[in-house]
């Protein structure tokens, strides 16, 4: 291995290799920044404080919001229109006012306050909600203040789903009551349903896009998918009785450090380029 990446073919390889792969992953990665902007970032408008639409309008637009969320849990529906309603209040204009996170929690909290509950834990989770699942893209989000720029609503995700109780045993049964990923198995490990194609990449609900992971591996998979544009299909976490997570060796690593360094490149890109060049001549 040592041999391979101090040879100057490879060298000039893995450098023509890289220039070009650099410039399909930056496309990529603008093209997911641009996406992920128009969702939820974005520069924050004057407000109109003056109404540019009738308060029945208004009242229309927040009921007819209401009847179309897509969210099947009923408080969940409750705290969108909360939101909503604070994003866009009686007698203003839209673009609506800005409102910090503060604004925004306490809106959630009188709103729980009446009901006789306590400070809400994660308003925000429902913010991004309403910007995602929901399809309110038109909320924009600037450093940690909101605002409602347009009564443009887009084309909603798929209802969040979860198997039926006959579908999760049978799913169970599948993989042995264990965890798809680390192997931990029920009662030791809680185990829960997971999309093997996340809904953000078009996964759907269907039988065979489940599977069981517990507590630990489910939050890795939320994290190492969140952004990732690489193919699902032959993704570890996806499909990890196919595809076993890689494990380089220490000595291995640190030789993958220095030779990158080196031929100042990425270590990834590195590594791939080794193993083409090796399965190419074998």
């Amino acid at each position: 291995m040592e041999g391979w990446y101090h040879s100057s073919t490879l060298e000039s390889q893995i450098k023509s290799t890289y220039s070009g792969e650099k410039r399909s992953e930056s496309h990529l990665e603008y093209r997911s920044q641009m996406g992920k902007s128009r969702a939820s970032k974005g520069l924050l408008l004057p407000p109109r404080a003056a109404p540019n639409e009738s308060e029945a309008r208004r009242e229309k637009w927040l009921a007819d919001a209401a009847a179309g969320f897509v969210n099947p849990t009923p408080a969940n529906k409750l705290y969108y229109s909360v939101i909503l309603n604070a994003l866009w209040p009686a007698r203003h204009g839209i673009p609506g006012p800005v409102l910090s996170e503060k604004d925004i929690r306490a809106a959630v909290d009188a709103y729980r306050s009446q009901k006789g509950g306590v400070p809400y834990k994660d308003p925000f989770r429902r913010m991004r909600e309403l910007q995602g699942d929901e399809g309110f893209t038109s909320i924009r989000k600037e450093g940690t203040r909101y605002q409602l720029q347009s009564l443009d609503v887009s084309q909603k995700k798929e209802p969040r789903a979860k198997p039926s109780k006959a579908e999760w045993k049978k799913i169970k049964e599948k993989y042995g009551y264990r965890c798809a990923s680390c192997g931990a198995q029920e009662p030791d490990a809680k185990l829960s349903p997971d999309h093997k194609v996340p809904r953000s990449r078009n996964g759907s609900n269907d039988f065979g896009n489940w599977q069981p992971l517990c507590e630990q591996c489910n939050n890795i998979k939320s994290n190492a998918c969140r952004g990732c544009t690489l193919n699902c299909q032959v993704c570890s976490w996806a499909f990890p009785e196919e595809y076993k997570q890689l494990i380089i060796g220490d000595d291995n690593k640190e030789l993958v450090r220095r030779a990158a360094d080196k031929l100042k490149v990425p270590q990834s890109d590195l590594v791939n380029t080794i193993l083409r060049e090796y399965f190419n001549k074998a």
